[in-house]
């Protein structure tokens, strides 16, 4: 499309369309997303290709059967990186018109929609990379030197309480009896036999 887009004085995009997977007997690699280019005036359609930056790249892409999904990702100038969505979003395989939509909003969230059905909604910061970590490992950081692995150590001067062993495991109930409808031979012997 030959039309410039800005986003000057609008609040939303909203960026939608609609695939249909024709391939027979069903698809097995394909990918039916849209890129929004980045570039301006001075974009050459000629020489687009696989390197060529975009803004967003949207929609389902089928590789195998392991690999089905609904591409969001976006270019990121600050790390001059395409940031995926960090988790992944399924697409649909099958034969029919499918509508996918991405609402990017104003207040820097966004939902992601297939046939109008919502598949997920957030803030961008939460589920793309744009920020750094809220934690990072410190590169310097080791284990002291007297770091012990072991996850529990006993305790040299743990004892058991006087008296301890002198406890019997099972107490009998003095008020037990033998349920009149026992058998020994099918239900074992009583524990009751032994403590008559």
């Amino acid at each position: 499309m030959d039309t410039p887009f800005t986003s000057d004085g609008k609040t939303d995009l909203v960026f939608q369309f609609s695939v249909k997977h024709e391939q027979e007997p069903k698809l097995d690699c394909g990918g039916a997303y849209l890129k929004l280019l980045q570039g301006g005036k001075n974009f050459d359609k000629h020489k687009f290709g696989d390197d060529t930056k975009y803004a967003i790249m949207f929609g389902p892409d089928i590789c195998g059967p392991s690999n089905k999904k609904t591409h969001v990702i976006f270019h990121y100038d600050k790390k001059n990186e395409n940031l995926l969505i960090n988790n992944e979003i399924n697409c649909e395989t099958d034969q029919l018109t499918h509508l996918y939509t991405l609402h990017l909003k104003a207040d820097n969230t966004f939902e992601v929609f297939i046939d109008k059905k919502s598949v997920r909604k957030g803030k961008l910061e939460d589920e793309f990379d744009f920020l750094l970590p809220k934690k990072i490992k410190d590169p310097k950081a080791s284990k002291p030197a007297d770091w012990v692995d072991e996850a529990k150590i006993p305790d040299p001067e743990d004892k058991k309480p006087e008296g301890y062993d002198d406890i019997p495991k099972e107490i009998p109930d003095p008020d037990a009896k033998k349920p009149d409808d026992w058998d020994d031979e099918d239900d074992g012997v009583s524990l009751h036999q032994f403590l008559s």
